[in-house]
């Protein structure tokens, strides 16, 4: 009987994770694409969104922790990175500055920001000194992204992409009143 109650415990905590991914996949998914719009719930949706709203299941996951979703737990590395594109006139000034191409559709902008996540093997391959074929095709993404910023700005004639990261002060710093955070420049192509 005991091993009975801890398959059925077992079950039941796997149950609500499935059930919390899918109500976050939907949540995500209707929250990305119909943000604005009035749309049909699937029935699937509905019922994961009252089992999770359910008041013992709710306290449940509010007290454990399983209402934050496990990326929470994962570094997100994408979201340390910086890309300024500074727009020059035929005579070496500054036009503008830019952190972002000029985007129309949330797929694009979504796109855009992950391409951040190859440029971590950038900031590895400047502390060994190492610059192999895949660091200078990266070299070229952002050659390319540089262009194509370019090409939207009229009067602009040069474009220089600098990828910076984020230096957070640590807990030390940090106590002894730095609070501020640091760009540490990676790269520059122009």
């Amino acid at each position: 009987m005991k091993r009975k109650w801890q398959l059925f415990g077992i079950f039941l905590l796997l149950f609500m994770v499935f059930t919390i991914a899918l109500k976050g996949t939907f949540d995500g998914y209707y929250g990305f694409y119909y943000d604005k719009e009035e749309y049909k719930k699937p029935f699937v949706y509905e019922l994961s969104n009252k089992i999770v709203e359910f008041e013992p299941v709710s306290m449940f996951t509010t007290y454990t922790g399983f209402d934050t979703g496990y990326g929470f737990f994962a570094p997100n590395v994408a979201s340390d990175f910086v890309l300024l594109f500074e727009l020059q006139d035929a005579n070496g000034n500054i036009l503008e500055e830019r952190i972002m191409p000029e985007l129309k559709s949330k797929e694009s902008i979504v796109r855009y920001t992950s391409v951040f996540n190859m440029f971590i093997d950038k900031v590895v391959a400047s502390k060994k000194k190492n610059e192999s074929q895949y660091h200078k095709y990266l070299d070229v993404v952002l050659k390319q992204i540089a262009k194509s910023v370019l090409k939207e700005s009229y009067g602009a004639t040069k474009c220089t992409a600098k990828l910076y990261l984020y230096d957070y002060p640590s807990l030390d710093r940090y106590k002894n009143g730095e609070k501020k955070d640091n760009l540490i420049l990676i790269s520059q192509i122009k």
